[in-house]
Formats: structure tokens, sequence, C-alpha cells
């Protein structure tokens, strides 16, 4: 065989193979994504409501559907009276961009993860 033909082979061969890695990367985080969005909503659906005060909102260089994404520092008061703080990234209507203001009392659902509290805002966008 030539040196030609065993360099054309290779450079296909490493094609093929780049092309492989990314398309499985891609899948992965496609489904990673929609497993984010499904986890959401169930928060949402099946989540315990309460109240949470806003103590600074930063928005984020991310939209989505034309909706501005803003980083919520909240302190969240649980059914039993106790409180515990997070941070929650999600997506406001500008509908409601005046509800949330530092200081503002939102609705959330959380769900308890073992140790762990996942916080949804009720108002939020969610395709």
């Amino acid at each position: 065989m030539s040196t030609t033909l065993i360099t054309v082979i290779a450079v296909i061969g490493f094609g093929i193979i780049t092309g492989a890695i990314i398309m499985i990367t891609v899948f992965r985080l496609l489904h990673s994504a929609k497993q984010k969005q499904q986890l959401r909503k169930s928060i949402l659906m099946e989540g315990i409501s309460t109240e949470a005060i806003i103590h600074d909102i930063i928005q984020t260089s991310s939209s989505m559907d034309g909706r501005p994404g803003v980083r919520l520092d909240l302190t969240v008061t649980q059914v039993d009276g106790r409180t515990f703080p997070t941070i929650v990234e999600t997506y406001i209507p500008f509908t409601h961009i005046s509800q949330f203001q530092k200081g503002n009392v939102i609705n959330v659902r959380y769900i308890a993860d073992g140790n762990e509290r996942k916080v949804e805002v009720e108002d939020a966008y969610i395709p």
C-alpha cells in the first residue's frame, strides 16, 4: 500500500472516531438537560409549597425564550418553621420581574432529598 492510501485511511478513521465521540457527548448533554427539566417540573408539581425571602438577585448571562436568567439567593421557611438558605438559578417572565426584588417574599416549592433540599420558584418560567 502506498503512503498516501494509508494517510487517507488514517484521516477517515480519525474523523469517524472523532465524530462518534462528539455525537455521544452531545446526546449525553441533551439527556442530562432533559432530566434536569423533568426534575424541576416534578418539584413544582409534587414539592412542598412554602415562602422564601429574596436576599439577592443577580442576572446571569443566559436567557430562555427571551426570559432573563437570574440567580436568587433565598432563605426558605419550611412547613415546620425552620429555615434554610439556598441559591436557585431560574428564568423570570417579564410580567413577574417586579415581584423578584431584594427583600420580597416569593412562593417556592421544595423537596427533601436526603440532607439536601431542592427548591424551585413557583412563578418562574419552565418550558
